[in-house]
């Protein structure tokens, strides 16, 4: 019985409650097709309406110049078939012209240089020369070739003869460093100051030989004994002798 009640007292509850009012969906394709006319016309007409530039005055700044006014310059619209300035077309280098040759100036020539030979050059060696041409030039060689005898060396004499340091060295006994002869040792210290007078070994070797050596040895250049003066080497001397 109790749900019995319950149950009436919420249907006249529901039934006390006013309608829904109807709104239409939207969305993209549910609208009203009238009020989407009247957004058109609207829209269309405020398109329509003319933009009216501002013409208030510009107050100017106490102390400050006048600004000139600016006027504007209406937009002509060009044709497109209008050609471009003549600043802007590129224009074509011409170049200058050649001078003119005139008829007493000639044409240099290449010239040949004498003192570079041609005779590795076929076609110009077959210009100018034959079998029988060449043949003849052969023969004149020959006939002016001549054999000399070898000769024996003539004998140094005056000032400029002096000890033969070659064939001293090739006739040494001994080799480099290995005494054979007696010598003092009171002057070795001036050994050295000895040497430095002469511009070579081999003046020194001359000059040790004039004075005596190998067996004496005066101006102490051969302090070791071996019979050769300020260390100049005859070892290139004797490889030869074997």
């Amino acid at each position: 019985m109790r749900i019995i009640w319950s149950s009436a007292t919420v249907i006249l509850l529901a039934a006390c409650q006013p309608p829904v009012p109807y709104e239409p969906v939207g969305g993209v394709g549910f609208g009203n097709y009238s009020d989407y006319q009247r957004q058109q016309a609207a829209a269309a007409a405020a398109a329509r309406v003319p933009v009216v530039p501002n013409t208030a005055p510009v107050h100017q700044i106490p102390g400050q110049p006048a600004a000139a006014p600016v006027t504007g310059s209406p937009i002509v619209s060009a044709p497109i078939s209008q050609p471009l300035p003549s600043a802007v077309v590129p224009q074509t280098a011409t170049p200058a012209p050649a001078p003119a040759v005139s008829a007493g100036q000639a044409t240099p020539q290449p010239v040949a240089n004498a003192g570079i030979s041609d005779e590795q050059d076929f076609s110009a060696v077959a210009a100018r020369e034959t079998i029988q041409s060449d043949k003849q030039r052969i023969d004149q060689n020959k006939a002016q070739f001549q054999q000399i005898a070898p000769k024996a060396l003539p004998n140094r004499s005056g000032s400029s003869a002096g000890p033969d340091i070659i064939a001293y060295a090739i006739s040494a006994p001994n080799r480099l460093g290995e005494p054979m002869y007696k010598r003092s040792r009171i002057a070795l210290a001036s050994h050295e100051r000895a040497c430095a007078r002469f511009a070579t070994p081999e003046d020194a070797q001359a000059a040790f030989l004039k004075s005596g050596g190998p067996n004496r040895d005066p101006k102490n250049l051969d302090p070791d004994g071996d019979g050769f003066a300020c260390f100049w080497d005859p070892t290139p001397f004797q490889k030869v002798r074997g």
